[in-house]
């Protein structure tokens, strides 16, 4: 993934739907001058202002009533992890943050913030995003600049790439794209307390990173795509990963699969690592808050057994997507994932002029790969949670009979939550 974008040292992109024969570099547009009063990485700080923007309260966590919280464990608060870039020494080394938006007016969008050292120069930086809307192509955005043009906060938490900006200073981040043909503003809640963690090394190859940042934070602000007379306000939910490696990220890997969901109440965050032959793990994180479970944690490692790619999902040919992943015996939930329907598929590497994309494609032909996903399982109640008598009364037998049968059913539900999974190959299965 950090080797396919090492060349785009001045890249702006070509806008409009995704079409590998329309994807011709050009050159980018300069910062706009209402952009040029951002934190520098020198002493100065030109600091841009920014006027803090608070959650809308409806999107927030409701706070916990009177039982709820009599009930909920004690749960000790780690510290969470640190989202500054690490500006990685080496030729190899690379880091990007993803960011994946699912929003209440039913777009989506990924993106990606990415700093690599291959090629020409040190901590290059590119940042590519897909804005999807129902019934239209993926509309690509991106922007590049060698380190000289790019800014950096002085603490790393904000990335001014031309028209492309993240900032992830807490409690609040904010993802801004000030293209002429897009413009994207949306804040995203990210308090030290929210739902994050860093995958455990037992889970990854050696010197490579994962951090979960965020886990559907609750997010909102407005897109102006093209076709759009006028800022759309809308609200939804953001997945935020880092990932930080001094290796090429290639000779670690051949798939990365992704899997991010929000549904019923209940958020997730699954990944799945593999090298064929040499290396492969799980990793899952997700919080349920619906009744009857209280604030129910995923941070388990799972083994997750891949489904054959035969089935009506799966594709043949050199990028074969399985028909879904079943997670037996870790954890209860969830057991299986199954994906559906593909609404994104491209060659990062379209985008990258020659004579770059040439020798970047002996070394990696990556594809990446968005689609639909359905998580099953079954939830339980948290441990120790007791049931509440109603109304203070004491219980009949037949009370107790029938609460005793109700509690069996809740602990054994079955929960299906859809999400999104994101897969993408850095070569061909074919290719070693």
């Amino acid at each position: 993934m950090a080797l396919f974008l090492i060349a785009r040292l001045a890249l702006a992109g070509a806008p409009g739907p995704v079409d590998d024969s329309s994807l011709l570099p050009r050159d980018a547009t300069a910062t706009k001058a209402s952009d040029a009063s951002k934190r520098t990485d020198t002493g100065e700080e030109e600091r841009r202002e920014r006027v803090p923007i608070p959650i809308p309260a409806d999107l927030l966590p409701a706070s916990p009533s009177r039982h709820s919280a009599a009930r909920a464990p004690t749960v000790s608060t780690p510290m969470p992890p640190d989202p500054s870039a690490r500006l990685l020494e080496g030729s190899e080394a690379s880091e990007y943050w993803t960011l994946y938006i699912e929003l209440d007016s039913g777009h989506r969008i990924t993106q990606r913030f990415l700093l690599s050292n291959a090629g020409p120069g040190d901590h290059n930086a590119v940042a590519v995003g897909h804005l999807i809307e129902p019934g239209r192509k993926p509309y690509r955005y991106e922007n590049g600049r060698r380190r000289s043009r790019w800014t950096l906060s002085e603490d790393r938490l904000f990335f001014d790439i031309a028209a492309s900006h993240l900032d992830l200073h807490r409690p609040t981040g904010e993802l801004r794209i000030t293209k002429d043909d897009i413009e994207i503003r949306l804040f995203f809640a990210f308090p030290a307390t929210g739902l994050a963690a860093s995958m455990p090394r037992d889970r990854l190859p050696d010197d490579y990173h994962v951090d979960v940042l965020a886990v559907a934070a609750a997010t909102h602000g407005t897109l102006l795509a093209p076709w759009m007379e006028e800022p759309l306000p809308t609200t939804g939910r953001t997945w935020l990963a880092h990932t930080w490696t001094r290796k090429r990220e290639a000779a670690l890997l051949d798939r990365r699969v992704e899997i991010y969901a929000n549904d019923h109440g209940t958020s997730f965050y699954g990944i799945h690592l593999r090298r064929r032959g040499r290396f492969e793990r799980g990793w899952a994180l997700g919080r349920s808050e619906a009744p009857p479970i209280i604030e129910s944690r995923i941070n388990v490692p799972a083994s997750w057994i891949e489904l054959d790619v035969t089935g009506s999902t799966g594709s043949s040919g050199p990028y074969p997507l399985p028909t879904g992943f079943e997670l037996p015996g870790a954890v209860p939930w969830p057991r299986r994932i199954t994906l559906g329907q593909e609404w994104l598929r491209f060659d990062p590497l379209a985008v990258i002029p020659q004579p770059f994309r040439w020798f970047i494609r002996r070394s990696t032909q990556p594809r990446e790969v968005w689609a639909n996903a359905r998580i099953d399982g079954t939830l339980s109640p948290a441990p120790g949670t007791p049931s509440l008598p109603d109304s203070g009364e004491a219980e009949s037998e037949i009370e107790r009979d029938s609460n005793s049968k109700r509690e069996t059913e809740v602990e054994t539900a079955e929960r299906s939550v859809t999400g999104v999974a994101s897969i993408t190959f850095f070569n061909p299965t074919d290719r070693r």
